[in-house]
């Protein structure tokens, strides 16, 4: 049964060849259009404060609401996406996102701002759990790693969008109006998801890769099995070094190294680039190698002794930038590696709850590494913060299975 369905996913890709390339651009439109919904705001805190006449605090706090509202609802996302489809999912997310922050413009009270930026979490985020498994039902196990590493340069692409125009809107024609941004590329994709976002139907989505495991029964939970826990524990682990450096990067430049904040935040913003080229690498390398997970391993082992020899090397300045800009990339490769293998673990019939969870773990990860790496800094300084980094990335490539040559086939079709 199984070969049967890919030999029919291989006649029905070769009949729409061009059809599964068009659903990974419009789903990585999509997701842009959702992520600068999710985070534009934190790029426009300037102008919140004078906007509504509050400080530093309340503005980073209304800043931090739209991923308050994604945390609290993504699991119930989840669930519609498998019974309802990615097309109603994302039309309705979209949809309701360029409403909400249509409203925007009208509200003149801090409160109404953070009731709004709530609102556009709670709705926005399913967009990224759909899109996932819609690239994944289209694309077979072969090629399914350099789709999904695409669609995971959606995340660079988002935010460098923001940080570019909304600072200037909001400069120059307020906050309000700033917002509007990602509501109009919101409304801009939607006819394009509700025209163009459909399944390919269950002959398409063929086979997982070598290291996932067989699909579940129809209707079988993946979460009665360890495999998609250790995934997902992965990536929490994953998530504390990736934080870390992202977070604190630049002040580490600034504190520790004697660089302007200018520049700094020039060299972090050009750390994007080739970190959106990593995860597009180690896509294709799991696609050649047959497995997600290897590749994950080996970048874990990789991150960790980055994230040590750049505590030990703090003292040498420019030794320590190359270390920090290494560190950084190697730190932000793994994610769509950890995305498919949930995906493909759990099968399309849970992929949307199984990716659901994925996004509220990371979401989980990335609120509490901040806070407890800057209690360690201000109490140990950054070399300890690293070095404990570089700890969880080693519990990360421990807890994953080391390669084996018995799995060092491709991935057939």
């Amino acid at each position: 049964m199984r070969w049967g369905l890919q030999r029919a996913a291989a006649r029905a890709r070769s009949l729409r060849p061009g059809r599964r390339w068009l659903v990974l651009g419009l789903a990585v439109a999509a997701q842009i259009a959702s992520l600068s919904a999710l985070f534009g705001v934190a790029f426009v805190i300037p102008e919140l404060r004078q906007a509504y006449g509050i400080t530093v605090a309340r503005a980073g706090t209304l800043a931090g609401l739209p991923s308050l509202g994604l945390l609290l609802t993504l699991l119930g996302w989840g669930v519609l996406i498998d019974r309802y489809g990615e097309r109603l999912t994302m039309a309705v997310s979209l949809g309701a996102t360029a409403g909400l922050l249509a409203v925007f413009p009208l509200v003149d009270t801090a409160l109404g701002a953070g009731l709004v930026l709530f609102g556009v979490g709670a709705v926005a985020g399913p967009v990224n759990a759909a899109s996932g498994r819609l690239v994944m039902g289209w694309f077979a196990a072969r090629e399914r790693g350099l789709a999904m590493g695409l669609r995971q340069t959606a995340q660079p692409l988002g935010m460098g969008l923001s940080t570019a125009l909304l600072p200037v809107l909001a400069h120059h024609y307020g906050v309000g109006v700033a917002m509007l941004l990602p509501g109009v590329l919101a409304v801009a994709v939607l006819p394009l998801v509700v025209k163009f976002a459909v399944p390919p139907g269950k002959a398409v989505a063929a086979g997982p890769a070598a290291d996932a495991p067989q699909p579940q029964r129809a209707g079988s939970s993946p979460y009665r099995h360890a495999a998609i826990w250790r995934v997902h524990a992965v990536s929490m682990l994953l998530g504390v070094p990736q934080f870390t450096v992202a977070t604190f990067a630049l002040v580490y430049l600034v504190d520790q190294q004697s660089w302007t904040a200018p520049a700094a935040g020039a060299l972090m913003a050009a750390v994007y680039v080739p970190g959106a080229a990593a995860r597009l690498g180690a896509g294709v390398w799991s696609d050649r190698v047959g497995s997600r997970l290897r590749p994950v391993w080996i970048i874990a082992c990789c991150g960790a002794v980055a994230l040590v020899l750049l505590a030990a090397a703090s003292p040498l300045p420019g030794i320590a930038v190359v270390l920090l800009v290494l560190a950084a990339v190697l730190t932000m490769s793994h994610n769509g590696l950890t995305f498919t293998a949930v995906g493909e673990t759990a099968g399309l019939g849970w992929a949307g709850r199984a990716m659901a969870v994925q996004n509220t773990l990371q979401a989980v990860s990335s609120t509490l590494t901040p806070v407890v790496m800057g209690v360690l800094i201000d109490w140990a300084g950054y070399r300890t913060a690293f070095a404990a980094a570089a700890l969880f990335s080693a519990a990360a490539a421990v807890l994953l299975t080391p390669p084996q040559s018995s799995r060092r086939a491709a991935v057939r079709q």
